[in-house]
């Protein structure tokens, strides 16, 4: 079993057509590079595992975080990718749950075409693909691969153990991707969806497509497991405002808002990685489902689904904050394995470990002891004899260095002896061929050096065989030496590495460094003394057989070549002989066998000198090998010194560094006791001061507890009444600010909704004079600088509501109330604010109804009286009428006016009850009412018509009409921006006539700004009033007049 986090992919679609339309900006940075996605004009910033701008295709996005799932699924693990989003963000798109063959491959189709290919290419595998398909609709789990009717195809979620099973659902048997895509399209058909305002093919379920692959080797059952691949199709989360979904669509998305809503609250609760804490898998149907995926026997994928546009920013951030919360998640995926197989396995792993653990106990290997104390002391002996025989080595070592110098200077001494020796031998040998030279000497004389000279020959052969038997001791000692050596050296080792602890001091490492060392180096000189004892005994035996053999060889070679000599001599008198004389031929017959005979012998004796020579020949390459050895003998015998001097200087070097340290060792020492004995006597006077100390602190401590008495009697009832007003203070402080920011936040949220309305409309009338050719340049440019305007205004707002963090507050904001009195006051408060605001509502709305009655009563006024100037009008203009006709044209014109009065009245009433909404679009019912009642003098020209004339009407309503705009934007911005009033200054070149200007875009008028006074209008207040739309102005002018 291994730990595995839900890893997190965040894919952001392109603005779609509607998003276009309604003029949207995007709102969502991804980093270039890194993992992360920022909210434009905030500092909030999210990382995941993977983040997929707009511009990513569906095969990069595949590639790069699904493909490597795969093989996780033939090494038997479970894995789950599922797509998460508001409705109308890509998820379908993404997974590609309705494919049909045609059109770009989501995650599904890719998902079945690779895992069929790697089926192929695994020739010595067995595999059973099974595929399952179904949906969760309204909290009903249907099976879309089944046969029966859809409302026979219901099945159930059943726990076995700790899995979760599916009761009743369809498994097919698939070969290859084509079947498996073939079934996708069938279960597809089956899904439930519908159309809303932001999603024409909204689905209006959860799928979830399952490839169950079963896998073995056809050569060994035991490795078979089963693996699921789970690929889950989320619904989107969706706001109903939105979607303007009624009916059975909006119980649809009431439904799957609650599932979701479900799955947010397991999510949370796994994330926060508390153990023992209750996950709620219970609460819903699709939580159910996705047991095993969070928190469970799976490896897990989270793709989240976005939109970019700033008119999805809530529900973009909510998707952004859910995933965030999904990637503290850690699952825990086996291996699944068939139970009977997975408990061979396991028993044959501990039959492994069983013959193991027999093995290392018949070679000795055991475990620890219980008796871990006494084998810790035991250690600390051994560890302490361990010391103690290092130091002995140590010791001996420089006893064996001191012996090896001995030796040597007693071998170098031998060696002068013996040179001297040889030379008295050369020279009595010299004085005895001399004596023999001369034989005149005295005999007794001669005698007397004999004698010595055979005395030196003694001693010369016993210093000979001395030293053979000292070149044999040394050999055998040396043998020895080098076992007893390599034994100690091994032994010092294995103590070392078995027994020496880490922590040993410097001076302990260093020591035994030392030791080591030595012992080394000695072990190199006997080494060296070895093969000195063996080459010298092969010289001496060498130089012995050479002296001997090369002596007798040349005798024997002049001995033969004198008789050589002397029978070459015989043979020639005897040939001479033969021919010189006469003789008969008996004797001449004798002659001539003598003289072969003499042939034969010279003949041989020939030979045998050659032999001789040979074997002189030999003598000198042995000769040449006894320099060869004596030149080696030397470099051994100048190594052996230079080793041995190494090791006299090693040893005096480390004297001396133990001597500094255990002179520093007794320095430290008696620090330390003067340490010691300084602190045991500032502990004592310490301890003096702190019982005076003490005993004063608890006089002056016993003063003070009686005046302390005296004085919290006094206070407490004080504290006790402050307490409980400030307590009560701050709750209703805190309240009427919570209350503030929320309905701040509120009529921003509703302000927003009205930019946001107001840029599509303009985005409308911006593609409108597009289309016309006729459009002047300076009216596309006015519309283009109203819509960027309403973009600035929006984002900062978007800005402000992201601040304000309501979604936090909401769920941290009563953790201050922890009484039932605090809860009580709370609530006292809240409801005093909210009544005091329905009443400040109550007082406004009815001003606003007084004035409205007041503009509505005028009005009609006003068009009763313009009729009738029209009606005089032609009345007197018309000169062919006869004044029967006058009458009754003045009769049925009265009865008009008296109609279009009781009609003027009714419809009064009627608006009266039906008023509900703000004074902004009053005015703009008002402006719709004017063009509707004055659409019937439309045919009339004015210019024609000298009769005609203007009222002062006009002048009054669009100067109440300005004025009520100028209130609705003063009150609007100043509940967004209470305290920015103050800081709002522009820095104009133009006469900041327009919104353009910062004052005049938040309501406010030029007083310390950086503009030219003289060219600004929006200095006096009565400009700030002017409208925007100038445009609608003049159309009001023109139906006006």
């Amino acid at each position: 079993m291994c730990e595995s986090t839900v890893s997190v992919a965040l894919r952001i679609r392109p603005l779609v057509d509607n998003e276009l339309e309604k003029g949207c900006q995007i709102c969502l940075d991804a980093i270039p590079g890194e993992p992360q996605v920022r909210i434009c004009n905030t500092d909030k910033a999210f990382t995941y595992n993977y983040v997929f701008p707009p511009h990513i295709g569906q095969e990069d996005f595949y590639n790069t975080a699904i493909k490597r799932l795969i093989d996780n699924t033939f090494q038997g693990y479970n894995v789950t990718i599922l797509a998460y989003g508001q409705t109308g963000s890509g998820k379908t798109h993404s997974m590609g749950t309705n494919y049909t063959g045609v059109g770009e491959r989501g995650i599904i189709p890719r998902v079945i075409y690779d895992i069929f290919e790697i089926i192929k290419s695994k020739e010595d595998w067995s595999f059973k693909v099974a595929v399952s398909f179904m949906e969760l609709y309204q909290e009903q789990l249907y099976d879309l691969l089944s046969d029966k009717q859809r409302s026979q195809s219901v099945v159930d979620i059943r726990e076995d153990g700790k899995n979760i099973k599916i009761v009743g659902v369809t498994e097919k048997q698939v070969e290859d991707a084509q079947e498996t895509l073939e079934y996708l399209a069938q279960g597809s058909l089956g899904r439930v969806t519908g159309a809303t305002a932001m999603n024409a093919h909204s689905s209006r379920s959860h799928a979830i497509f399952t490839l169950c692959i079963h896998q073995q080797k056809k050569d060994d059952p035991n490795t078979a497991t089963v693996a699921k691949f789970h690929l889950v199709d989320l619904a989107g989360s969706e706001r109903s405002k939105k979607t303007q979904a009624t009916g059975e669509r909006f119980k649809e998305g009431v439904n799957i808002n609650k599932g979701l809503l479900a799955l947010g609250n397991v999510i949370s609760q796994l994330g926060d990685g508390a153990s023992g804490t209750y996950i709620g898998y219970r609460d819903s149907k699709l939580t159910r489902l996705l047991q095993d995926s969070l928190g469970g026997n799976s490896m897990t994928l989270m793709v989240a689904c976005v939109s970019p546009a700033d008119y999805n920013l809530d529900e973009t951030l909510s998707t952004l904050r859910y995933a965030d919360r999904a990637r503290k998640i850690k699952n825990k995926p086996i291996v699944n394995q068939d139970s009977k197989i997975a408990e061979i396995n396991r028993l044959n792993k501990l039959i492994q470990e069983l013959r193991l653990t027999l093995a290392n106990q018949e070679l000795g290997i055991t475990t620890c002891p219980k008796e871990h104390e006494a084998l810790e002391e035991k250690y600390s002996v051994l560890q302490q004899k361990f010391r103690d025989m290092t130091e002995k080595l140590n010791s001996n070592l420089g006893e064996i260095v001191v012996m090896h110098e001995r030796a040597e200077m007693a071998e170098q001494a031998r060696e002068k002896i013996r040179f001297a020796i040889s030379l008295l031998l050369d020279e009595f040998k010299q004085v005895l061929q001399d004596f023999d030279s001369c034989p005149e000497i005295d005999d007794e004389k001669r005698n007397k050096l004999k004698a010595i000279y055979e005395k030196m020959l003694d001693i010369q052969n016993n210093e000979k065989k001395a030293s053979e038997e000292l070149i044999n001791h040394e050999i055998s000692n040396s043998k020895h030496c080098v076992i007893h050596m390599e034994e100690d050296i091994e032994c010092v080792r294995t103590e070392e590495l078995n027994n020496m602890e880490d922590n040993l001091d410097y001076f302990d490492k260093k020591e035994e460094e030392h030791t080591l060392r030595q012992a080394e180096r000695n072990n190199e000189v006997q080494t060296i003394n070895k093969e000195l004892a063996l080459k010298e005994s092969l010289v001496s035996e060498l130089l012995k057989n050479v002296t001997q053999e090369t002596a007798e060889s040349r005798r024997n070679v002049m001995e033969m070549e004198q008789e050589i000599k002397r029978l070459h001599a015989e043979k020639e008198e005897h040939l001479q002989a033969v021919y010189a004389h006469n003789v008969s031929s008996k004797l001449a017959e004798t002659r001539r066998k003598r003289v072969q005979e003499l042939e034969k012998k010279i003949a041989e004796l020939t030979r045998r000198c050659m032999e001789q020579n040979k074997i002189i020949k030999a003598k000198e390459k042995q000769d040449q090998r006894i320099k060869t050895l004596s030149s080696e003998i030397q470099s051994l015998k100048e190594t052996r010194v230079k080793l041995i001097r190494q090791m006299r200087n090693d040893a005096n070097n480390f004297t001396k560094w133990k001597q500094s340290k255990e002179k520093e060792i007794i320095k430290l020492r008696t620090q330390d006791r003067k340490r010691t004995y300084e602190m045991l006597r500032m502990k004592i006077q310490h301890n003096k001061q702190e019982n005076v100390f003490k005993r004063k602190m608890e006089e002056a401590f016993a003063v003070n507890k009686r005046l302390k008495g005296a004085l919290e009697m006094q206070k407490k009832a004080m504290q006790r009444q402050e307490k409980k007003a400030n307590s009560k203070e701050e709750i209703k402080t805190w309240i009427a600010q919570e209350m503030e920011v929320l309905m701040a936040t509120v009529e921003a949220d509703y302000s927003l909704e009205k930019l946001m309305q107001d840029r599509a409309s303009l985005v409308y009338q911006l593609e409108q004079l597009k289309k016309n050719n006729d459009s002047d340049e300076k009216e596309l440019a006015t519309v283009t600088e109203f819509i960027e305007l309403r973009n600035i205004q929006i984002a900062d707002l978007q800005q402000k509501i992201l601040e304000s963090d309501q979604e936090t507050r909401t769920n941290t904001r009563w953790n201050m109330i922890r009484t039932i009195m605090d809860a009580k006051v709370a609530l006292e408060t809240a409801f005093h604010v909210v009544t005091q605001d329905r009443k400040q509502q109550c007082y406004k709305y009815n001003e606003l109804k007084e004035k409205y009655q007041n503009l509505e009563a005028r009005l009609e006024e006003y068009v009763k009286q313009e009729r009738v100037n029209k009606i005089s009008c032609s009345q007197d203009s018309s000169d062919t009428f006869s004044s029967d006709t006058d009458k009754s044209l003045i009769k049925s014109v009265k009865r008009q006016v008296s109609t279009e009065n009781l009609n003027g009245n009714k419809k009064l009433s009627s608006k009266k009850r039906k008023m509900e909404s703000k004074i902004k679009e009053e005015i703009v019912d008002e402006n719709a009412y004017l063009s509707y009642d004055d659409s019937s003098m439309t045919e009339d020209d004015v210019d024609k018509d000298p009769d005609w004339k203007k009222t002062p009407l006009y002048s009054r309503i669009q100067k109440l009409q300005n004025k009520s705009k100028f209130s609705i934007q003063r009150l609007t911005f100043n509940k967004i921006e209470p305290d920015n009033e103050n800081s709002i200054k522009c820095a104009c070149k133009t006469k900041c006539a327009t919104r353009v200007c910062t004052c005049r875009k938040n309501g406010v008028t030029c007083n310390n700004c950086n503009c030219d006074s003289e060219q600004c209008q929006n200095r006096n207040i009565e400009n700030l009033r002017t409208t925007l739309f100038s445009d609608v102005a003049m159309s009001d002018k023109v139906r006006c007049d």
